[in-house]
């Protein structure tokens, strides 16, 4: 007999906020070069005033010449071998009068190369700096002022165009103008009064100018078309120059089609179907979806299908490579694979809706400057078109140009913004395909290039969900690329990416597989996609779609279902939910040889996400799985009057547990798994990413309590706070070691099955543990707090100290099936201490 329905819990009051300071990981600080502090600083010094040298001719030759002059320099600082630049300083107009502009790694040097600007009015700053290096001693420890700056420079240059490029050099333009990405070092405000400014000295070079405008925290992206002659001018005339990109160049789709099936099978499918009116929308940004398909009528008004440009139309007409692609993927994310809805022989609720928001041009692509701003107007048509709808925003289009190792791009960190939102009530749910293998010579080298062949832009954004690929698709008398389980062979990764960026793709749905061929080459086969609804029925009623656009259509399938059963959750809480439901198949850890270690449980993180989601999980708890919802608001930071900004507040939860159930299964495999969802303001640039100037806006982190650990002892081992009150207590002076006996600072962080700290990259966190269960009947205490790093803390310009940060903290229990039933008792006990959040 099958189970009642059992809800998610969402709970409240059951944190308790506590002023909050990170802990110190410890560990010894690396010596920094040694250097002949007299001759190191004289060089520096030298250098500088050979660059203000030529700084004064070439401004004295423009004046004559009547160009526009600059009113400071451009100025490279190129570090020492194995050593980070001091970046902290080296963006201080107040010590040394430099702002930063961008920062780049040199692999073969294995050094760090920055660019700063100085304005001729500021320049002795720097001077002084150096000076006091030579001449003077600290106070506190007798060695060089300045040290930790000057030591790890090599040396000063004037910077060129290509120090400020921060794009492959392969992508620089020639001699023909092309559109560049023109980052100024300013945001909104201060744009607004330089914008005249920067177009009459575009003039002046014949340099187009854009309209399109994209603002950040800090700086302002404005497109140019220029050459490379003209560039270089711009550089020696413009004054707020921080970086130049190389903008989006659009991918092909991958798509097949199918054979003409039976009209009557649509007839047979809509007696089936029972359409029921919601406000939750499914919103494809794509080549346009046609609703003259009978599947698609009943769910896409004609009011609801909506272009970036009213010049294109609303339509499904494009290119021969993109057309019908908008309405392939509109089929499955109302009907999932479609094939299965055809042979389903139940009734079928459908209480989804579809808009449509054309973002492809009918003929020829979006020129590659527009799409970042093409997908913020789409997205505000949208909206503007009917305010109360809830959204699930689905873009299965990806960019050529843009890998960058998980740096975030202008169109990621666009959608970023768009998904953060002006306010609380403004959040976004956004779903990104990672991006297609699309060359026969990959797909035969599958699975090992796959692991080369980087997730695509914008699907390097930290907010949306990207989408990869994985296939249960196989053909009875033929092999295929990939055993069902696998991942597909259209699904790029992120292996290639740095430590420090979020594990992409999140999650995967179904993309299709491939066949061997006898003579080693594969082929695709109908049989391997999905079948879906065409955009030209007069030709034919179905089609067949795969890759990673037929998973990011899947995954809004799921999301919508998930939307349904919580129509108020946060948009953090649904995104956690499909995370903390997806799991590896047993075959992808064959794929891979998944071992536990350190270097096994990446690759299989940065291959396949989480993994796959479970809808039922996602959905609903069971007998023997119960989960709880906190979603919160915290305050990461707090600045008072005459102090720096510093953490604030960290949350700490007790959560009614079933202790006597846990305890009663003993040595019993039971896995408690934690998720925390949040969204970021993203702050773009090329600035090293360092704890300063981190993309981030806030970053949050959870610890568990540790098996028989008590509250007190948990509190003080995570929050400095509380360790020092402990010193106070215990009569120690400050920094003096706490006796082992009074503080066990062991975090147990061995019991995670994705390791400690893999999965705290970007703003979603996931992980879990197996263990006894009468282990886990102890840890019902478990904290969130905020990490240093953090715009919103260290940007004083911004003023956004005091910000508050929504969250979504999902727990779980899992026990044997058939075993005691954990959800009721703890159902009841909720409801009865009102805990549950109404």
């Amino acid at each position: 007999m099958a189970e009642d329905f059992k809800p998610h819990l969402f709970l409240k009051n059951v944190h308790t906020a506590l002023p909050f300071t990170t802990i110190s990981s410890g560990g010894t600080k690396k010596e920094l070069p040694v250097r002949n502090r007299i001759q190191h600083g004289h060089l520096l010094l030298g250098q500088l005033e050979n660059i203000w040298e030529k700084y004064n001719k070439e401004k004295y030759q423009r004046q004559r010449k009547a160009l526009p002059t600059k009113e400071g320099e451009y100025i490279t600082v190129k570090g020492v071998e194995n050593y980070d630049l001091n970046i902290d300083t080296l963006n201080s107009k107040i010590s040394i009068g430099a702002e930063l502009l961008n920062v780049k790694y040199d692999s073969i040097t294995k050094s760090q190369q920055a660019t700063i600007y100085i304005q001729e009015k500021d320049r002795k700053k720097l001077n002084s700096a150096l000076s006091s290096y030579i001449s003077k001693n600290r106070k506190d420890n007798g060695k060089p002022v300045n040290e930790p700056l000057v030591s790890k420079i090599d040396d000063f240059s004037k910077a060129t165009f290509e120090n400020l490029w921060t794009d492959s050099l392969d992508f620089v333009p020639k001699t023909n103008q092309i559109w560049v990405e023109l980052w100024i070092k300013e945001g909104r405000q201060n744009f607004e009064k330089i914008q005249n400014s920067l177009k009459k000295t575009c003039d002046v070079y014949s340099i187009k100018v854009s309209d399109s405008i994209l603002y950040f925290p800090e700086r302002t992206i404005i497109y140019i078309k220029a050459n490379i002659k003209q560039l270089e001018e711009l550089v020696n005339s413009f004054d707020y120059i921080a970086e130049f990109r190389k903008p989006e160049e659009l991918n092909e789709f991958w798509q097949n089609q199918g054979p003409t099936e039976q009209s009557s099978w649509i007839t047979d499918l809509l007696s089936k179907i029972k359409f029921k009116k919601t406000n939750n929308f499914i919103t494809i940004l794509d080549t346009g979806v046609n609703n003259g398909h009978e599947l698609l009528k009943p769910i896409l008004l004609d009011e609801n299908r909506l272009t970036a440009d009213i010049n294109w139309g609303v339509d499904d007409k494009a290119d021969s490579r993109y057309i019908g692609h908008g309405t392939q993927m509109a089929g499955i994310a109302i009907y999932g694979d479609l094939k299965e809805k055809l042979q389903a022989p139940n009734s079928i609720e459908i209480n989804t809706q579809l808009e449509s928001v054309k973002i492809i041009p009918r003929t020829g692509i979006n020129r590659n400057k527009d799409i970042p701003f093409i997908t913020k107007n789409a997205v505000n048509i949208a909206i503007t078109s009917n305010p109360l709808l809830h959204r699930i925003y689905c873009l299965a289009i990806t960019g050529t140009n843009k890998f960058e190792f998980g740096k975030p791009t202008t169109w990621s960190a666009t959608i970023d913004e768009i998904v953060n939102g002006q306010d609380e009530l403004d959040k976004k749910l956004f779903l990104i395909s990672a991006g297609n293998v699309r060359h026969e010579d990959d797909f035969e080298k599958y699975p090992e290039n796959n692991l080369n062949c980087q997730v695509e832009s914008p699907a390097q954004s930290w907010n949306s969900i990207t989408v990869g690929a994985f296939t249960e698709k196989i053909l009875p008398n033929h092999k295929t690329l990939a055993l069902k389980g696998e991942l597909s062979p259209f699904s790029r990764t992120s292996n290639g990416w740095g430590d420090n960026w979020p594990i992409k793709p999140e999650i995967l749905f179904e993309g299709g597989n491939m066949k061997k061929l006898s003579n080693g080459q594969v082929d695709g086969d109908n049989e391997l996609g999905l079948l879906t609804t065409s955009h030209d029925v007069l030709r034919n009623n179905f089609a067949i779609i795969d890759a990673t656009s037929s998973a990011t259509a899947l995954c809004a399938y799921f999301m919508a279902a998930l939307r349904n059963q919580y129509p108020i959750a946060w948009e953090e809480t649904l995104r956690g939910l499909l995370i903390h439901s997806a799991s590896w198949t047993e075959a992808m850890k064959k794929q891979l040889k998944f071992d536990r270690k350190q270097q096994s449980i990446v690759q299989m993180l940065r291959t396949y996400g989480y993994g796959v989601p479970n809808l039922e999980k996602a959905l609903r708890c069971k007998n023997n799985y119960l989960t709880f919802i906190s979603e919160e608001t915290i305050q990461p930071y707090i600045k008072v009057p005459g102090k720096s900004a510093r953490t604030n507040n960290a949350h700490y939860y007790e959560f009614p547990w079933p202790k006597e159930a846990l305890e009663n299964l003993g040595e019993k495999s039971v896995t408690l798994r934690v998720t925390l969802s949040y969204f970021i303001e993203p702050n773009p640039g090329e600035k090293g990413y360092s704890t300063k100037y981190s993309y981030q806006s806030a970053a949050l982190k959870f610890s568990l309590i540790r098996p028989g650990e008590s509250s007190e002892n948990f509190i003080a081992r995570t929050n400095r706070i509380n360790k020092d009150n402990l010193r106070k207590e215990l009569g120690l002076v400050k920094g003096e070691k706490i006796p082992a006996i009074e503080l066990n600072t062991n975090t147990g962080n061995e019991r995670w099955t994705l390791g400690a700290d893999n999965t705290f990259k970007g703003s979603i966190h996931s992980n879990f543990w197996e263990g006894n269960a009468v282990e886990i009947a102890s840890c019902n205490f478990l904290a969130v707090y905020p990490q240093a790093t953090g715009w919103w803390k260290n940007l004083k310009s911004k003023k956004k100290f005091n910000q508050k940060l929504r969250y979504s903290l999902i727990v779980s229990i899992e026990t044997p099936e058939n075993s005691t039933d954990i959800y009721t008792v703890i159902a009841q006990k909720v409801k009865i201490e009102n805990l549950v959040k109404v």
